[in-house]
């Protein structure tokens, strides 16, 4: 395909993606609504499914509080795929994440799957999914993490991009 013909497609993507989002952005008006709702809870925010050498013990999930209000972990529970899948109790006892905080879980003995799609769920004291990711694998064996970018999803048209970059444990994504 000669560099002509790679312009002209790639105006016609930018083209449909300024078209789409003024589609979407239209309907949120004609609905009332001045910007895409989002509901704010305790969310998944980095992911390291395999880290160099062995993994017990040091694959983790970061979890951040974008809320205005602190957060207690008692009771709250994130998915794990090892033999088979399931859930662990993030905190057994009173674990406060202050607004805007950080909380990283490891997971204790246990090596998740690395070549094989996991879907993260994070789930409420009440047993509600209020989290779930898109199905991750790693099978680089480096300090690469899935990351949500921006930080906390902080942009409300584009809230669940995730990519593979350096691991910025317990620090900001973006």
């Amino acid at each position: 395909m000669g560099k002509g013909r790679v312009i002209v497609m790639k105006r016609l993507m930018i083209t449909g993606l300024l078209v789409a989002s003024v589609v979407v952005w239209g309907a949120a008006m004609a609905a009332g609504q001045t910007e895409p709702q989002t509901e704010r809870h305790l969310l998944i925010n980095e992911i390291e499914i395999n880290p160099p050498g062995v993994d017990s013990d040091r694959e983790w999930v970061e979890l951040l509080n974008p809320t205005d209000q602190a957060i207690d972990l008692l009771g709250w529970r994130i998915s794990y795929s090892y033999r088979s899948e399931g859930y662990l109790e993030i905190a057994e006892t009173s674990t406060i994440i202050p607004s805007g905080g950080r909380y990283v879980f490891v997971y204790p003995g246990l090596r998740l799957r690395n070549g094989e799609p996991h879907v993260f769920r994070l789930l409420d004291p009440e047993g509600n999914i209020v989290e779930e990711t898109a199905p991750f694998f790693d099978e680089r064996d480096d300090d690469k993490t899935w990351q949500r970018f921006p930080d906390g999803g902080d942009d409300p048209y584009f809230h669940d991009l995730w990519f593979m970059r350096d691991h910025t444990r317990n620090k900001s994504n973006s």
